[in-house]
């Protein structure tokens, strides 16, 4: 690919000025080119997203997003690239918090003053003007790309740089999100990903093209799209875009133009699951169809499964259709542990046009996934206990009756921890404890187990060894554990635990009991091990529970008595188990990672 630049940079200088076509020789005004600097990891970023797309929506065909993953936040996530790094480094200590992100590369600047900066640069007149449009082949997978620019002043520098940016749409991967910002961009657990930045075809900064008054330039550019792009798979092609740009160095963006690309068939643009109801074990799917084409669609035919569907739906040109699919409900297997997630494969096969032919496409699929849950089979009572984070007026749970939503049980919100300098445990926070609950509902069926996060950011503490979650045993000495620490937590507004409770208990539903059991500090070391490991527990230990990561008890060490306890790992496979440690000053818990 490097030749074929090197190829279009020299046919860039070389292209004489009577040759236009596109590209327009009046004073235009400068397009908006927001590069927002973000990250899997940073729960404010989604607010960054969302204020970029009212940009680009408010200056529609005249602004332009690219998401930079880079930085901390990004460290990981498989959607960093060499030419983003490139970009972000370039502004070093100017970046002191993210989102962040430049228009028009002009400075950094913190999401909320992006709006004011991208109404002063459509107010500027531009010194450069850019048109840009395309041809896609599916079949090849090769986009064809006419680039003009025409100069209609001086630029203050001898040279400026052309470059082309790729972006990828319909990202489905992780992302944090505090209070649940671009609510639209969720779908389940996973999160849709838009203008992901993926490369900079003419390297990092770009090729240097004249600037003065008059000058014209022109290219065409070949591009066959591969399998993936610095290690991001791209299975369809129209999710890419390609946005030509002109710089002064490396920073002021004079202008940027996307390359506008007509679509020939309508096309799968996503597919949704959504819980049939918050209690449901029924999941809804929907798939989007748009038709970008001139001409009408009266019929699709989506595969599904594996399996061709026809549907009847007429989509006129340039709008979209919105398709119910077949629901499924989990039903309950009675396992001790039941994994509930499941994965809906779909793909366009073809569709009826407006003659009423059968137009084969063949594109490629989208997936979702679904469920995500566990239903654990136990037998009640059942006794809970709860390690919320220091945030504790925004933490709540409740006990409720799977077939009709119905609440048996609530604990909490509680109050936030008086907070020392520098918390590491729950035990160093006054007035701050593990919360115990215990259920025994009078009838056999499934339940819900809720935990709620007012804030959306779920619960985790400072500190790895003292994590936040919750802790069940049932009758029969079960262990359930839905843990998590810090560098490991989950966000959520609500998380559910089913329990299939096989016997008819009490009623009774108790919040608050054993509430003297103050949470105690316990340490293993080293950890990971591989032989040995040292317990203690800030007191006399008296009994050790080794929990799986199934939530399964996998022994018992009972009658310790003694302030540290030597535990032998010979019989442990490799894994991450939990202490569940008891002591005559309370009971606390310890992740211990067994190497072997």
């Amino acid at each position: 690919m490097k030749k074929a630049l090197l190829v279009f940079a020299a046919a860039l200088m070389s292209v004489a000025v009577s040759a236009q076509t596109i590209v327009s020789t009046d004073v235009q005004k400068r397009n908006v080119l927001l590069e927002e600097f973000t990250g899997v990891g940073c729960g404010y970023c989604p607010d960054g997203h969302a204020r970029a797309n009212a940009i680009c929506e408010e200056y529609e065909g005249h602004a332009w997003a690219i998401n930079i993953h880079a930085g901390g936040y990004a460290n990981g996530s498989g959607y960093t690239t060499p030419a983003g790094d490139a970009v972000h480094n370039d502004w070093g200590n100017s970046i002191t918090g993210y989102p962040c992100g430049t228009v028009n590369r002009s400075t950094i600047q913190d999401r909320g003053q992006w709006a004011a900066k991208a109404a002063s640069i459509r107010n500027q007149d531009a010194i450069v003007n850019i048109a840009a449009q395309g041809t896609m082949d599916l079949a090849t997978r090769t986009v064809t790309m006419h680039i003009e620019a025409y100069y209609t002043g001086n630029s203050t520098a001898a040279e400026n740089y052309f470059n082309i940016a790729i972006t990828q749409d319909n990202i489905l991967g992780p992302q944090s999100n505090y209070g649940n910002y671009n609510a639209d961009y969720i779908e389940g657990s996973q999160y849709r990903h838009m203008h992901m930045l993926r490369d900079l075809m003419c390297g990092n900064w770009g090729v240097a093209i004249p600037a003065t008054q008059g000058s014209f330039l022109d290219t065409t550019i070949t591009y066959v799209v591969p399998a993936e792009i610095n290690g991001l798979a791209v299975a369809d092609i129209n999710d890419l875009n390609f946005i030509a740009f002109i710089t002064e160095s490396h920073r002021n963006v004079l202008n940027a133009q996307k390359v506008i690309i007509p679509e020939t068939a309508p096309r799968l643009t996503k597919v949704l699951a959504s819980q049939a109801g918050e209690c449901s074990l029924q999941y809804n799917f929907t798939a989007t169809v748009v038709n970008n084409t001139t001409e009408a669609v009266n019929g699709v035919v989506l595969t599904v499964d594996g399996t061709d569907i026809p549907y009847t739906v007429s989509i006129p040109s340039m709008s979209e259709a919105v398709i119910d699919l077949a629901p499924y409900t989990f039903t309950v297997s009675g396992e001790a542990v039941q994994t509930c997630n499941g994965t809906k494969s779909v793909s366009l096969k073809s569709y009826t046009d407006a003659n009423s032919q059968s137009v084969t496409v063949n594109g490629a699929a989208k997936t979702v996934e679904y469920g995500n849950f566990n239903i654990y089979t136990v037998e009640g009572p059942i006794h809970a206990k709860v390690g919320y984070d220091g945030y504790g007026e925004e933490c709540s749970v409740s006990f409720l009756k799977q077939n009709d939503c119905s609440t048996l049980l609530t604990a909490g919100p509680w109050t936030r921890a008086s907070w020392p300098s520098n918390p590491q445990y729950i035990s160093q926070l006054p007035n701050t404890r593990y919360e115990w609950l215990t259920f025994s509902p009078s009838e056999a069926g499934l339940y819900i187990f809720r935990l709620k996060d007012g804030y959306g950011d779920g619960w985790s503490w400072t500190n790895d060894d003292n994590p936040s979650g919750v802790w069940m045993e049932d009758a029969n000495g079960q262990f359930i554990n839905e843990v998590w620490g810090y560098s490991h937590g989950i966000s959520f507004e609500r998380y559910d635990i089913y329990l299939n409770i096989t016997n008819a208990g009490d009623g009774t539903y108790r919040a608050g009991i054993d509430d003297v059991a103050e949470a105690v500090s316990v340490n293993a070391y080293p950890n990971p091990a591989s032989m040995m490991a040292t317990i203690t527990a800030g007191g006399i230990i008296c009994n050790i529970d080794v929990v799986n990561a199934l939530g399964q008890k996998v022994s018992t060490i009972q009658n310790v008595n003694a302030d540290r306890y030597e535990m032998n790992l010979d019989g442990m496979e490799s894994g991450i188990y939990f202490l569940n440690v008891t002591t005559d000053k309370g009971v606390g818990t310890q992740r211990l990672t067994v190497v072997k």
